[in-house]
């Protein structure tokens, strides 16, 4: 086991200041929440007025969203958050070659682009579907629904996998006030969200006479597409948790295509 240099925990020494890093074990599930809720109210919420009364909600659509938050609580409540890494950094020669050259520092730049790709991907969607006549809104929560299922089962697979981020993998993890707040890398959460809500825009298209392939259609795979890139391009995650995040969030939208429909 490699054990990192004993100093004040949460700090590193740049020339002769002390400089605070910290890494708040719900900084993602914040962003996740964030999103969620600007996607309600861009979405769905703000057409409800001009909606007819046959196309109201029913009583599964609120079980989805109990269902989805449930998942994404579940970690805290049966205390599944993983421990520390035992090492620090950790060795780059335990990860697979196919990820191993994604290890990097963080890239801020990168990660702040990939926050705002994914909520412009959820607004417009939501935007597009909720005006669709008939039963917009019902279009709309569905989407809405595949992305909290998504993100829900996100969380928890998090917690349960365990998996370092590439941070952990570098001398930046000697500054991490909570190591064990980095070890939630797969799957990537802003993929499985922005892929749900790709595949269910997409799945949209047949229920409202849009199920060929249009540009709509295709510009919105290739956000999502574009999504997970930059996660990788940020050293947020390695590739294979980009892959098990779309195949997070492509289930998630059939899922709530097979239930709510």
């Amino acid at each position: 086991m490699k054990l990192p240099p004993k100093r004040a925990q949460g700090s590193h020494n740049s020339g002769n200041t002390i400089v605070p890093l910290t890494a708040p074990r719900h900084k993602g599930r914040s962003r996740w929440c964030i999103f969620l809720l600007v996607a309600i109210l861009g979405g769905p919420s703000g057409a409800l007025a001009q909606v007819p009364e046959e196309s109201s909600l029913k009583p599964v659509d609120g079980l989805l969203v109990v269902g989805a938050a449930a998942l994404h609580f579940a970690p805290d409540l049966f205390d599944l958050n993983p421990d520390p890494p035992d090492c620090l950094p950790c060795d780059p020669s335990t990860v697979p070659a196919f990820d191993r050259w994604a290890i990097a520092e963080p890239r801020k730049a990168a990660a702040r682009l990939s926050d705002a790709m994914l909520i412009g991907l959820g607004v417009g969607t939501l935007l597009d579907l909720a005006q669709r006549q008939p039963n917009g809104v019902v279009h709309a929560a569905a989407t809405v629904e595949s992305a909290a299922v998504a993100g829900g089962l996100t969380t928890l697979l998090k917690a349960v996998i365990g998996r370092p981020r590439p941070i952990l993998y570098t001398e930046a993890a000697l500054s991490l006030e909570d190591p064990a707040a980095a070890r939630v890398s797969m799957p990537s959460g802003h993929t499985s969200t922005a892929v749900a809500l790709a595949t269910s825009y997409v799945l949209a298209g047949s229920r409202t006479g849009r199920g060929s392939p249009g540009v709509l259609q295709i510009g919105v795979l290739a956000a999502a597409a574009i999504v997970g890139g930059l996660r990788v391009a940020s050293a947020s995650h390695f590739p294979s948790d980009v892959v098990a995040g779309a195949a997070v969030g492509v289930g998630s939208a059939f899922l709530v295509e097979a239930i709510r429909f």
